[in-house]
């Protein structure tokens, strides 16, 4: 291209010249050292308008036009100069100076109407392009210039006559045809705008890409009869026209004649002159469509339609992708999940597909795959901290505290900007470390979650139990359960921490009260509760009721380090 630019400018160059040599005084004489400079002055120029360095051309065109005034070349390249860095007003100056030294040159008037066109003085424009039209009638270029300042100036008649003029001199043409079809469909003149089309077609039968856009037009119009009637023609003509059976699905749906709809996109799938990617596409484009129906019967047709995708482009990781998807609307996650990891076996490189396998392995509780996948997704995004947090998270359920602590500190880092995820991290960071017996660690985490979030209400409930456990800062430690009490009055857990915190500061009374109304909820009552219940009465006196607690703790299957030899002994063990 830059080759191209450069003959091009040493032709527009030319002008600038030959006027010299028609100004040249004779040989005797000699030229004069002011046209010496000029010509000077221009090549440098030159130079650096080919290097795209215009701010500095243009002082150097000025110097030589100044000692060529009569040059129409030098003005010209003054004014492109000027033009290409935007400065429009002083390249009208010297582009219609250009034009009127030498007003028959075409290139100068065309680029003149360009100007006008960008200053949108559309009347001077048409003005430049009507005359160019005029002088050199063959020149199509011409009337397109002028049909599209008729357009900007929105009188569209006037364009169609150009466009008009355009086919009687190379006859008809899809370009040509596409923007008087919308023209016409600007006008709401549809019946113009299917004629247009119909020519077409008619000039060129084969040609299947022009029954496609015919087809767009009247169904995007409702015309759905005539879209049936020209498709089911065109299949006659062409039966391997997988587009018509495309577009016929599309028509049969927005009829809701779904049975016909999926016929139709089962013919054009089985089509192999169908490309894949476009396959995909229309089916990307269906799912969206359908997404409001998720009944049995659609979900099923549109496997069906995935699965043969997947049978004709097996290496295609999109196939395995929609498949997901799709499974995952029937709530089949499993599936779903095993289809997105297989995707990642032909494309390891789209997030999202990562995300949902990370979120299924989750949601699942498949532990060790979530250990597994969160791992291959941090190789290809090692800067997600939602990834480093579910393999610290998988790591702390297979009770690997190390590793665990090792990718929430990570997800620590990257989380910064993330305050809700931040808060996630810094739950389980402060779990980890409790059982790693880094007390101080584990503390700091949890007081990050509460500085954000007060009522979070895993931090308060583990929080507070484990400085119970640790009769250490036992202040804080009823400070936090009793908000969460507070807040969650109905939760037999966080009741039964409570209590502990309030057994642990030897209120052993006020701990009964909240184990009693633990006791009483519909849901949640655990034997943990009611062998500390048991704890609490034996603490009261109560020697008798404890035992039969214990026992009823060890009945719902609680096997705590003590609670047999307390049975066994009848007495509370600690």
């Amino acid at each position: 291209m830059r080759f191209k630019q450069i003959i091009y400018l040493a032709l527009v160059a030319l002008p600038m010249f030959s006027e010299a040599q028609k100004n040249k005084k004779p040989e005797s004489e000699g030229i004069s050292e002011k046209d010496l400079k000029s010509e000077a002055y221009f090549v440098e120029g030159m130079k650096y308008y080919i290097a795209e360095t215009y701010d500095k051309a243009i002082p150097l065109f000025k110097k030589a036009a100044e000692g060529n005034p009569t040059s129409a070349g030098v003005n010209y390249m003054v004014a492109k100069a000027y033009y290409a860095n935007s400065d429009l007003a002083n390249a009208t100056v010297y582009s219609e100076k250009a034009l009127k030294l030498d007003d028959s040159n075409k290139f100068y008037r065309k680029f003149l109407g360009e100007i006008y066109t960008k200053q949108k003085r559309y009347k001077d424009a048409a003005e430049m392009y009507e005359k160019l039209a005029d002088k050199f009638p063959q020149d199509v270029d011409n009337y397109l210039d002028l049909s599209n300042v008729y357009i900007l100036q929105e009188k569209f008649s006037d364009a169609v006559d150009i466009y008009n003029k355009i086919e009687r001199t190379i006859g008809v043409s899809e370009e040509i045809t596409r923007q008087k079809q919308l023209i016409y469909l600007k006008q709401n003149k549809l019946e113009k705008a299917i004629e247009e089309g119909d020519r077409l077609i008619a000039s060129e039968p084969t040609e299947p890409e022009y029954v496609v856009q015919q087809a767009q037009i009247l169904i995007s119009n409702e015309r759905y009869d005539q879209a049936i009637t020209m498709l089911k023609n065109s299949l006659k003509k062409n039966p391997d026209f997988a587009e018509a059976h495309v577009l016929l699905a599309e028509i049969y749906r927005k009829q809701n004649e779904l049975e016909k709809c999926n016929e139709e996109l089962q013919v054009a799938f089985a089509n192999k002159n169908l490309p894949v990617e476009v396959k995909f596409k229309i089916l990307s484009s269906y799912m969206l469509m359908m997404k409001e129906d998720n009944s049995d019967k659609t979900l099923d047709n549109l496997l069906t339609l995935t699965q043969e995708l997947i049978k004709q482009s097996p290496n295609e990781a999109k196939g395995y992708v929609v498949l997901g998807d799709l499974l995952m609307k029937k709530g089949e996650m499993a599936t779903a999940r095993d289809n997105y990891v297989k995707s990642t076996q032909f494309d390891k490189s789209v997030f999202e597909v990562w995300l949902a396998i990370v979120e299924l392995d989750a949601k699942l509780n498949h532990i060790d795959s979530l250990a597994k996948h969160s791992e291959e997704a941090i190789e290809y995004f090692p800067n997600q901290s939602f990834f480093w947090y579910h393999n610290g998270f998988a790591n702390f359920a297979k009770k690997d505290y190390q590793k665990a602590v090792s990718s929430l500190e990570e997800a620590r880092n990257l989380s910064v900007d993330n305050a809700e995820l931040g808060k996630h991290v810094n739950a389980l960071l402060g779990d980890t470390y409790n059982e790693l017996k880094k007390y101080a660690k584990s503390d700091e985490a949890y007081e990050a979650v509460l500085k954000t979030d007060p009522d979070y209400e895993h931090v308060l409930n583990n929080y507070s139990y484990y400085l119970s456990m640790r009769k250490d800062k036992l202040s804080r430690a009823v400070q936090l359960s009793t908000r969460l009490t507070d807040k969650f009055g109905d939760n037999a857990t966080y009741l039964d921490t409570h209590a502990w915190v309030l057994y642990t500061m030897k209120e052993y009374q006020k701990a009964r009260e909240f184990l009693e109304r633990a006791l009483k909820q519909e849901k949640g009552v655990s034997g943990t509760i009611v062998e500390h219940y048991g704890d609490v009465l034996f603490q009261l006196g109560e020697k008798d009721k404890a035992i039969e607690q214990w026992k009823k703790a060890r009945s719902m299957g609680e096997n705590s380090t003590n609670i047999d030899k307390k049975i066994q002994s009848g007495a509370l063990i600690e």
